[in-house]
């Protein structure tokens, strides 16, 4: 994992803060959400650049690089072929390793940097890449292989059945729902054994971004369950029957679609109640959130399209046509959306649906929407002397910004804990003229990019470089 150092409190305030984050008392019903950057306030997620796409090969060959927003091909930046590939399970940005899989069911890591490619494991079922960029792998004995930091590891113990759903948490633990009756929630980690028990049988299934808690949709609500048991399983009762769920970032929030609902059901997780709505034009059958929580996406029941809905307005922008699969459509850090339109990959900004790129003939290939950006890369990018400029000169005040919500008391309570935590957190009002805006908690002020984003890193979250107005 390579990181830069930094002059400011050590790394474990941050995991400190973060546990104390996590275990926090219920949060009132406004959740935290990510607001839209203007030309005067710029809010820039994790390095400030636009995010990538990479393109993989479905018949195997050497993947490639496309910067977003304008979907343009950076050549001779990725090296090293690959094989046929079924399916990506992850990128991991910080340790700049690929992971896919193939038709034979071989887990392959593909080394970014130096075009490297190895065998972590075989016979594979099931494979995630956990929030702490942990990878795991399932095969079909039901024994669990990881990979963390690049040194791999074969449980000793094999799951009691194979999952049907998998997810990566935090403390590199596994988290896994098998639907089947009976159905049952497994709970393992390398040093002890898993811990099944029975849960309600259900539909759909997600996990929040942290993997502390499971949402399952039954015939009349949404069951949630705490993988450590530290909490009693809890119910909402939905009055249509629930078909698609969603989390938000931050796991506040869990986003409902229904069977015959024009909308959404917006769950709130610590107060298990029904908390809130988005209407839609019609019922949705899948959504899935950007990494940031700016953005939602949602298919129709009927049709090959897409909705986007700018979630801190609860504004629905409009619809695109497009087919659905595991890896597109997906929103970029950069809040450029990218889909499959007949044979191409098209590229839109999803604040106004205009389109910024296209790559002719991709949509049979597989695309991963990623921040990462090579290093050694920056000189073929047109806006290279400006990102320069951003991350190197001394041009603060500037802050890391871990959240933004319009309750303000919510973002108090957030700030307060994360102070208490040794951290220099606090709470920055929006402008009287846009109180739309709400209160961003951040942490700071830092002189340079460059040490903000040292900060930032450590989160293992996404986090925005914040910069006021002068």
């Amino acid at each position: 994992m390579r990181t830069r150092p930094s002059s400011l409190g050590p790394s474990s305030l941050l995991v400190t803060a973060l546990v104390l984050w996590g275990c926090s008392s219920p949060a009132p019903r406004e959740a935290s959400s990510p607001q839209s950057a203007t030309a005067r306030q710029p809010i820039r997620p994790q390095t400030g650049v636009p995010g990538s796409v990479v393109r993989i090969l479905v018949r195997g060959g050497t993947p490639v690089l496309y910067r977003l927003p304008g979907l343009v091909e950076v050549a001779g930046v990725l090296r090293g072929r690959l094989p046929a590939v079924e399916r990506v399970v992850g990128l991991d940005p910080e340790g700049e390793f690929l992971y896919v899989q193939t038709g034979k069911r071989e887990l392959l890591a593909f080394d970014l940097e130096s075009g490297r490619i190895d065998t972590v494991a075989t016979d594979i079922e099931r494979a995630v890449l956990g929030p702490d960029r942990t990878l795991y792998a399932i095969d079909s004995g039901r024994k669990v292989v990881s990979m963390a930091r690049r040194v791999r590891f074969v449980w000793p113990q094999a799951l009691a059945a194979l999952p049907t759903d998998v997810f990566g948490a935090t403390d590199q633990r596994l988290v896994a729902v098998v639907r089947q009756a009976p159905a049952r929630l497994i709970t393992a980690a390398a040093d002890q054994p898993p811990a099944t028990r029975d849960v309600p049988a259900g539909g759909d299934v997600a996990a929040s971004f942290w993997g502390d808690v499971i949402a399952v949709a039954g015939d009349s609500g949404v069951t949630l369950l705490d993988p450590l048991g530290g909490r009693e399983p809890g119910f909402v009762p939905l009055a249509d029957h629930p078909r698609a769920l969603a989390f938000s970032p931050s796991g506040h929030r869990v986003y409902v679609a229904r069977r015959t609902s024009f909308g959404l059901a917006v769950v709130d997780r610590y107060e298990r109640r029904e908390a809130d709505g988005i209407a839609l034009p019609a019922p949705a059958a899948t959504i899935r959130l950007d990494p940031f929580g700016r953005w939602l996406l949602a298919r129709p029941a009927l049709g090959d399209s897409v909705w986007v809905v700018d979630l801190p307005v609860k504004a629905l922008k409009g619809g695109l046509g497009t087919s659905w699969a595991a890896d597109l459509p997906a929103v970029g850090p950069g809040g450029t959306l990218v889909l499959r339109h007949g044979a191409d990959i098209v590229a839109y900004r999803a604040d106004s649906l205009v389109e910024s790129g296209r790559v002719a003939g991709g949509a049979a290939d597989l695309w991963v929407v990623t921040p990462w950006w090579p290093r050694g890369a920056g000189a073929s990018r047109p806006e290279a002397a400006v990102a320069a400029a951003d991350s190197m000169g001394a041009e603060g005040p500037l802050y890391v910004q871990v959240s933004v919500s319009r309750n303000q008391a919510w973002s108090t309570e957030m700030a307060a804990q994360l102070e208490r935590a040794g951290l220099a957190a606090r709470v920055l009002p929006p402008p009287v003229d846009r109180s739309h805006e709400g209160y961003r908690v951040v942490l700071g002020p830092y002189a340079t990019r460059s040490q903000a984003e040292a900060i930032g890193r450590k989160l293992g979250r996404p986090y925005w470089i914040y910069q006021p107005e002068s």
